[in-house]
């Protein structure tokens, strides 16, 4: 077991977490390689730590985002939202 942060648009949240399936591995957290993925955190379990540089330039103002664990079923409760105002 793992746990990660992904982000996506609010738009995008529910077919990501729809295809996340075990086939695509841990070393993908279970995501698709398709997956709209705006960026993601290695899968990391207790005690380990782990880092994501994003540049800030994704992300639209009034765009509305979610990040969530892409583990399987970890989404349902390890999940938030954002926006840039």
């Amino acid at each position: 077991m793992g746990h990660n942060v992904v982000i996506v648009k609010e738009a995008d949240f529910k077919s990501v977490v729809g295809a996340i399936n075990m086939s695509h591995g841990a070393a993908e957290g279970y995501l698709s390689p398709e997956s709209p993925v705006l960026a993601k955190t290695a899968l990391i379990g207790g005690g380990e730590t782990t880092s994501v540089t994003v540049d800030a330039g994704i992300f639209e103002k009034g765009e509305s985002y979610t990040f969530f664990c892409s583990f399987p079923g970890h989404y349902t409760m390890m999940k938030g939202s954002f926006s840039i105002n």
